[in-house]
């Protein structure tokens, strides 16, 4: 005599049965990619910083880059550059 525990036996075809975390809101999705070029010396010191923090390394260049503009302020770049 087979017993099968109800429990272990799952029906991953039924379309009622979905697996993994909700979908994310549309405004918490990130869909964008941006392109960074550093030197060796600052990608090492970048996950550096990440093994010691124990953060991902885009966490910390999406912190980074929020702290550089809120300390900027919206009049506080630098002056544009003149066209030769």
């Amino acid at each position: 005599m087979i017993f099968i525990d109800k429990l272990a036996s799952c029906n991953y075809s039924n379309p009622r049965f979905k697996m993994g975390r909700p979908p994310k809101p549309d405004h918490l999705r990130r869909s964008e990619v941006l392109q960074v070029r550093l030197t060796p010396s600052e990608l090492a010191g970048l996950k550096g910083a990440s093994r010691r923090l124990g953060e991902p390394m885009g966490d910390i260049l999406r912190a980074g880059a929020a702290l550089y503009i809120s300390n900027r302020g919206e009049k506080g770049g630098s002056p544009k550059r003149r066209k030769r």
